[in-house]
């Protein structure tokens, strides 16, 4: 499988990357990926990184004794947690990113969707049956392109964390893959890299799918093949495409060098979903 992007090479890429929570933990994976970020960075590509932390975040909720409770793949935010994601994901996770980044001689900077607007979001208080909905989760709705503009016009990689504020302004929790995407389609990205602890998106027969299309991709979810937290990826993934990002990879963030492999047109693991596959 490969996904070259030889019709942009002549100018800059931009690019989304989305750590998850499992990326984030391990320290030798993901050292090399923000190796790979600053370095693509260095030779002049315009890279965005989207990060989680759930992992992170249940932990210290578990410390103060806070459960944490999912509905389809999306954390149940009430004013408990929402007051500990802000100091875990904008504060602790985001923060440490931005240093790890410095260290590897990039410049970067940590924000949450609040800061300069530069994602919007409305309220999903009333979802998936639950009885109290799921609390102060948001979904994207805009994007500050121009804020993002500037600071990739002057070789800065925007760290992003998943929480933004609602018409109400008021925080809301958001699913960091939805936050992904959003950031990708908003600001005009040639590709979605999600790296994950997994191969990929599985099959029917539990191998990776390598490369598909948005129908293919809906099919898996309708057969409930796709379950869990790959359900609102997958849905970020197909938001994306339909928002005009020319493909989306989901690929195993261990693998040594993915990144690069990706700018270069020589990616051999992973799904690549794009509209070109039917």
């Amino acid at each position: 499988m490969t996904r070259a992007w030889h019709c942009w090479r002549e100018s800059r890429l931009r690019f989304t990357v989305k750590l998850g929570g499992s990326i984030l933990e391990a320290a030798p994976i993901r050292q090399g990926i923000l190796s790979q970020v600053a370095q693509l960075r260095a030779e002049g590509n315009e890279v965005l990184v989207v990060h989680g932390g759930g992992k992170s975040l249940s932990r210290r909720l578990a410390q103060l004794n806070i459960p944490s409770r999912f509905v389809e793949g999306l954390r149940v935010t009430d004013a408990a947690t929402l007051s500990v994601a802000l100091m875990v994901l904008a504060g602790e996770v985001n923060k440490s990113l931005v240093a790890d980044l410095e260290r590897l001689g990039a410049s970067a900077l940590g924000l949450c969707g609040a800061d300069a607007a530069s994602v919007r979001c409305v309220p999903l208080s009333e979802a998936a049956g639950s009885a109290d909905g799921l609390g102060f989760v948001g979904r994207p709705v805009s994007v500050n392109k121009s804020f993002f503009d500037l600071l990739l016009s002057q070789d800065i990689i925007p760290v992003v964390s998943s929480l933004a504020l609602g018409p109400d302004f008021h925080f809301y929790n958001i699913n960091a893959d939805q936050m992904a995407s959003a950031c990708a389609w908003g600001t005009g990205c040639q590709a979605l890299v999600y790296l994950t602890d997994v191969a990929g998106v599985l099959g029917g027969n539990g191998t990776t799918v390598r490369s598909a299309g948005p129908a293919e991709i809906e099919d898996l979810r309708n057969r409930h093949v796709i379950t869990g937290g790959m359900l609102p990826k997958t849905l970020s993934c197909l938001e994306a495409l339909e928002r005009g990002v020319p493909s989306v990879y989901v690929l195993p963030g261990a693998s040594p060098g993915v990144l690069r492999r990706v700018v270069d047109g020589t990616l051999s693991e992973g799904t690549c979903i794009s509209k070109n596959d039917k």
